[in-house]
């Protein structure tokens, strides 16, 4: 069974994206509560390039013995500096990563879709900012996206993060916009009103995704 192939009985697998600072901790929170399995992609990010992991090889590598720290990890934020000054060299990064990545979702999936009924959640739910951009979706049944109008998101980036106005434009304007993501994601969840108002949205579609045949 591929880790796209839910069998009668098996929890589908969705895809929860968003750009930044658009509401996505709030709603895997929730399915969380609900019974959700959840597989962040930047947990699995992090253990790939770990010592050991599928690309810590290659990573240092190609990014060279500075980013190593002297208990052998990766030094996540020399990397991030190095690989956000250049187009390039994210490249580098994600051409190395995503696969590894994607493989190790993939099996997640598989090894939780194989539990006995009883061990099963009712939904997987793969997080990740560039679900769509990475490709991973291809391991998804459906996609939600959650999307918040962009002034509001700059401005709760900018006080997540305490950046200025510029950077948080920045850092708005390197990922796909509110309409690319709608356009691929099956479904989107708005997030322009009240906490309740997002997560009655979800609570809709879960019904939805747990009771199709």
């Amino acid at each position: 069974m591929s880790a796209k192939t839910a069998q009668h009985g098996s929890p589908r697998v969705i895809g929860l994206t968003g750009g930044i600072a658009a509401g996505k901790s709030s709603v895997t929170g929730h399915l969380a509560a609900k019974g959700a399995h959840i597989i962040d992609a930047d947990r699995v990010g992090h253990e790939v390039i770990a010592p050991g992991g599928d690309a810590y090889r290659e990573v240092v590598e190609a990014f060279g013995p500075d980013i190593v720290s002297a208990d052998r990890a990766i030094d996540r934020r020399k990397l991030g500096a190095i690989v956000f000054a250049s187009k390039d060299k994210l490249q580098t990064l994600n051409r190395i990563s995503h696969p590894r990545m994607a493989a190790r979702m993939a099996q997640e999936i598989v090894a939780i879709r194989s539990r006995p009924p009883a061990q099963r959640p009712p939904l997987i739910v793969l997080e990740a900012a560039i679900l769509l951009e990475a490709g991973w979706n291809t391991l998804c049944d459906q996609v939600w996206a959650v999307e918040a109008p962009t002034e509001l998101s700059i401005s709760r980036l900018m006080a997540r993060n305490n950046l200025g106005l510029e950077a948080a434009q920045n850092r708005m304007s390197a990922q796909i916009t509110n309409e690319e993501r709608a356009a691929r994601a099956t479904k989107v969840i708005r997030n322009s009103g009240s906490m309740d108002f997002l997560l009655a949205q979800v609570d809709l579609l879960w019904q939805d995704a747990v009771s199709a045949d």
